[in-house]
């Protein structure tokens, strides 16, 4: 019996040493995992899923974290946001050889692909005495490609297309291109370039402030110019109009008319009654006759004067 109770004890440590010894990865949620033994150097090609991943003791295995989730790299002005002190905004040479400094955002993910896991043995690979601590990968080969993109989006248009909306989406867009150009061969895929702000040094700010009063002053001669053409079309329209009413006005004029308003012009003189008016055809002149009055009977003489004649 104690025989048996000896064996049974020794037979519980073994069992606690060997669980206690068993070890196993725990790859965090929103990472994959690479195995890479110390014996070796070789990479295991079967890439670890988030959760619990066993493996036998003593193998030498190490587990190195590739995140698959949307990153953000920020370089801004204000030392309270991004991952470095002070500013860490971005200083740009427009194509108008003005300085700006630009606040951005990066996002990204590494590409993870369940049917081509070898893509992500690769990017290890590749950048294998960076990429145990993602951070210093970020700050090696990202940071410094980020901001040359950003260089390259605005030294290729003028200060004042930078500065403007459509400006910002084209910088924006050009940056987007050409990280994806040079990245997403490492399965390292740019999902937004986001300006955030432009900041102009104050000799910019004066050629900004000119050049915009320059266009001011263009658009108002520009307005005025319109404003007096608009003028002299409608003193045009106004000649052209009356010229038209006198035309029609004139072909209007019948003979008969022309005859109507002559009488017209005559009672307006004056006529004596019972004057006969001649209207003389076109091409005579025109004339009054007047008639002579009926003649009256003579008075009969008187008795005085008839004795006289006696």
């Amino acid at each position: 019996m104690k025989t048996f109770l000896v064996a049974l004890a020794l037979v519980l440590v073994a069992g606690v040493f060997l669980v206690r010894r068993t070890s196993g990865f725990v790859v965090k949620t929103g990472n994959v995992g690479l195995v890479i033994n110390h014996y070796s150097g070789k990479i295991n090609p079967r890439v670890r899923t988030a959760g619990f991943n066993a493996q036998a003791p003593f193998s030498g295995n190490e587990l190195v974290e590739v995140p698959t989730y949307q990153r953000t790299y920020t370089m801004v002005r204000d030392s309270a946001e991004g991952g470095h002190a002070g500013d860490d905004s971005v200083l740009v040479n427009t194509l108008s050889s003005n300085t700006l400094k630009v606040d951005v955002s990066i996002t990204y993910h590494i590409a993870w692909d369940p049917q081509r896991p070898e893509r992500i043995v690769a990017l290890y690979k590749k950048y294998r005495s960076q990429f145990r601590d993602f951070g210093a990968f970020e700050e090696v080969q990202l940071r410094p490609a980020f901001r040359q993109a950003i260089v390259d989006a605005f030294g290729s248009a003028s200060t004042s297309q930078n500065m403007t909306g459509a400006g910002k989406r084209t910088a924006s867009a050009f940056a987007l291109k050409q990280l994806n150009e040079r990245f997403n061969d490492d399965s390292i895929v740019v999902d937004e370039v986001r300006i955030r702000a432009i900041y102009p040094d104050p000799a910019t700010v004066t050629a900004l402030r000119s050049r915009l009063q320059a266009q001011q002053n263009l658009k108002l001669s520009q307005l005025n110019l319109q404003l007096q053409q608009l003028n002299n079309q409608r003193s045009v329209l106004k000649a052209e109009a009356e010229a038209r009413a006198a035309q029609i006005r004139a072909a209007s004029l019948t003979p008969r008319l022309v005859k109507f308003k002559h009488i017209k012009d005559i009672e307006i003189i004056g006529v004596p009654r019972g004057a006969i008016i001649n209207l003389p055809s076109t091409g005579e002149a025109s004339g009054v006759t007047e008639t002579a009055p009926a003649a009256q009977p003579a008075p009969a003489a008187s008795d005085e004067a008839a004795g006289q004649g006696q």
